[in-house]
């Protein structure tokens, strides 16, 4: 019971200690981006604000997925073949989900291509917003009703920019 209890309060602190992480990895984000939103560059500042959001998506995967790793191994899980089958089922799963594929590289494209940013109002086909957020998977716009209007990235191919 001794070792059950210890191993369970290990997991906890990791757990706490990756939360505490991704504060702070995200605070010296904050302010390593925060000298280019004193600027009055207005395109510079919605640029910011997308960089990140997808920032902070990417170190609260890293952060919880190393957490993960290491707590599995203190409970004894051997990693190895997770590991290998994890890269196999990956493989596997590539094939199955080529939607989500497209909409992670249509989202890398828009983000780095500057396309549209957060805070344009764009048009998407028939739906039309301005842009609340942009992940690597999806956009989501906020219409004149303010309804969340949550778009695929793989499904624009064209957007028109409305000046307001």
């Amino acid at each position: 019971m001794e070792f059950f209890l210890k191993k369970l309060i290990l997991s906890i602190i990791y757990l706490f200690l990756a939360f505490l992480s991704t504060l702070v990895i995200k605070k010296i984000f904050s302010i390593l981006l925060f000298g280019a939103q004193k600027t009055q560059n207005q395109k510079l500042i919605k640029k910011t604000k997308t960089l990140k959001a997808f920032i902070d998506s990417l170190i609260y995967v890293a952060v919880y997925f190393v957490a993960l790793f290491f707590i599995l191994e203190k409970w004894g899980v051997n990693m190895t073949p997770f590991l290998t089958g994890a890269g196999i089922l990956g493989l596997t799963f590539s094939f199955g989900a080529q939607s989500l594929a497209k909409d992670l590289i249509s989202g890398f494209f828009i983000i780095f291509d500057n396309q549209f940013e957060v805070g344009d109002y764009i048009k998407v086909g028939t739906l039309e917003g301005e842009v609340k957020k942009i992940t690597l998977r999806q956009t989501i716009l906020k219409d004149k009703n303010n309804n969340l209007i949550l778009i695929p990235n793989s499904q624009i191919t064209s957007v028109v920019k409305i000046k307001k």
